[in-house]
């Protein structure tokens, strides 16, 4: 790709985090964030099979959309997610600690995992790897316990005192 195709094709994936971001957030409300992270979490996983498998730019530019409508409702559901489980009186505590040591951590952490493994042995096998931090976030998310979710009012009740 050039750098032109470059330009464009992150103009693109931008605006499809935008577009993910109200669709997921729509379909939030109806299902929940739990529900929705995980489905935006097996798109992660296909879109690291699909960048590990990727022989064309069309096939690229595809792989980049998923993830570009991915990321945006990735990042917004979580934050509706933990603001459901935190107790009100804690909130700034709460996300202190998730954004504070979790946000930044894994901006650390992602990096370091895909450059270890890429040096040691290439691009498509660290991408594919990566995978495995999707998978383990979707293993741990399935054992978190959300408040049920009352469709005739449309909203979820308070989170208990933790």
């Amino acid at each position: 790709m050039d750098n032109d195709q470059i330009i464009y094709f992150f103009v693109i994936v931008q605006s499809t985090a935008v577009l993910g971001s109200f669709i997921f957030g729509i379909m939030s409300d109806h299902i929940g964030p739990k529900k929705t992270i995980t489905i935006t979490l097996f798109i992660w996983l296909f879109v690291v099979v699909g960048a590990y498998l990727v022989t064309s730019i069309i096939e690229f530019y595809i792989v980049g959309l998923m993830a570009g409508l991915s990321i945006g409702s990735s990042q917004s559901c979580s934050r509706s997610l933990m603001a459901l489980l935190t107790p009100k009186e804690r909130e700034a505590e709460f996300f202190g600690f998730y954004d504070g040591l979790f946000g930044k951590s894994s901006a650390v952490v992602g990096p370091l995992f895909y450059g270890i493994i890429s040096d040691l042995t290439n691009e498509r096998i660290a991408t594919l790897a990566i995978g495995l931090f999707f998978l383990a976030g979707l293993i741990i998310l399935q054992k978190v316990k959300v408040p049920s979710y009352k469709s005739s009012t449309n909203a979820y009740p308070k989170s208990p005192n933790v």
